[in-house]
């Protein structure tokens, strides 16, 4: 699990030590092209997975509605949406105007009028904003595969996004400061000195920023009543769901289903027939399913496997009934079905050099599996 949470962590932490040099020095001119490349590929990344998830988001169960377990192991068919599918436009809307806003700043920022400057500024607050209650919304609970295709990814992106626009808020007040003089004031009229100055102090603009953030949060809203959604939409985004700390839709006992759920190598043999060369009908749970060598290599090795390391197995087996299946109930297509195919296709060459290494016979105990005659067959799945 830590190899999987890795690359997250990397990402964000390179995004934490982009905003520490922001907040440190300045950059040269020389330092400018350079990070403004590398700003760029870690919002690109950041924006991908803010997109992943908020598609894997909508497909989520929503607040209210009834989640559906396995019964034979317990573990959730499903998850609800982190927000709520009905009333999560305007987070999109905010967090879409913040990456343009990111941009034009980081590019344009010296030909940019006041007005479009500090509303751009004020923009990138709000995502800030946005992301702090969206991580207490979900917590820092280490959620299972379930969760982690949308409440991770969003949570990573938005974090990495977050980072970034803290130091382009930084750099704004830099810039802000540099083009400002004291020496103008004595040109303008007498009733603009006074305000001139007050926006002068170090502290005044950055307030401003983030003081605009319902003004704009209101803006957004009433652009997307036109569009039928509610006054109130980026509230009940939040509200509207359950099992979440902001969450106000109560959550009802779960509905019970037959089996254990349909594991990787098992939705691979469902793919298309040219890539994935299903043999014959097997036989799991009592019901039939399509069977290809893939699958009968993978739970040959699991015989061996129990066979020969019992404790290693059931450490195995434990963690891969809690992380394997919930990864294939996203997988609806013949198009996904191929890509898990080919991507376990390495795990495959893997557990047919152990079987040829440690078995006698290695091709009678994987062409017994799903067919109902083998003793050490376990029909749990893969």
């Amino acid at each position: 699990m830590l190899l999987f949470f890795t690359p997250f962590l990397l990402l964000a932490f390179a995004a934490f030590s982009r905003t520490v040099i922001a907040f440190a020095r300045k950059e040269g001119k020389r330092e400018q092209t350079a990070s403004r490349i590398f700003d760029g590929i870690l919002l690109s990344i950041a924006s991908l997975l803010l997109i992943v998830g908020f598609v894997f988001d909508l497909h989520g169960v929503p607040g209210g509605a009834q989640l559906k377990v396995y019964s034979d192991t317990g573990e959730p068919i499903d998850a609800y949406a982190s927000l709520s599918p009905k009333h999560s436009a305007a987070v999109y809307i905010d967090w879409l105007l913040g990456f343009f806003s990111y941009w034009a700043l980081r590019i344009y920022h010296r030909r940019l009028s006041p007005i479009v400057y500090t509303c751009c500024n004020a923009f990138l607050a709000l995502c800030v904003s946005l992301t702090a209650v969206y991580f207490y919304h979900t917590g820092f609970t280490i959620y299972g595969f379930n969760e982690i295709f949308s409440v991770l990814l969003i949570q990573t992106g938005s974090l990495t996004s977050c980072l970034l626009y803290l130091a382009q808020l930084k750099r704004s007040f830099d810039v802000w400061m540099a083009f400002q003089r004291e020496d103008e004031v004595e040109i303008m009229p007498s009733w603009q000195r006074p305000l001139y100055r007050f926006m002068l102090r170090r502290w005044t603009f950055p307030a401003l920023w983030f003081a605009l953030l319902f003004p704009a949060q209101l803006a957004v809203q009433l652009l997307l009543v036109l569009f039928g959604q509610r006054p109130d939409g980026v509230v009940r985004a939040f509200l509207d769901t359950s099992g979440f700390h902001l969450s106000r839709l109560p959550a009802p006992p779960p509905e019970l289903v037959a089996g254990d759920g349909h594991y990787l190598c098992t939705v691979a043999a469902r793919g298309h027939r040219l890539l994935v060369k299903p043999l014959r009908a097997g036989i799991r749970h009592g019901a039939a399913i399509p069977v290809n060598r893939q699958l009968m290599i993978a739970n040959a090795f699991e015989n061996v496997l129990e066979q020969y390391m019992p404790a290693s197995h059931r450490t195995i087996r434990r963690l891969y009934d809690k992380y394997g299946y919930p990864v294939s109930r996203h997988i609806r297509t013949k198009v996904a079905a191929d890509a898990i195919y080919v991507a376990m296709k390495p795990l495959e060459w893997l557990f047919l050099l152990v079987l040829y290494t440690v078995d006698v016979r290695p091709e009678n105990r994987i062409h017994v599996q799903y067919s109902g005659f083998g003793k050490k067959e376990r029909s749990t799945g893969h």
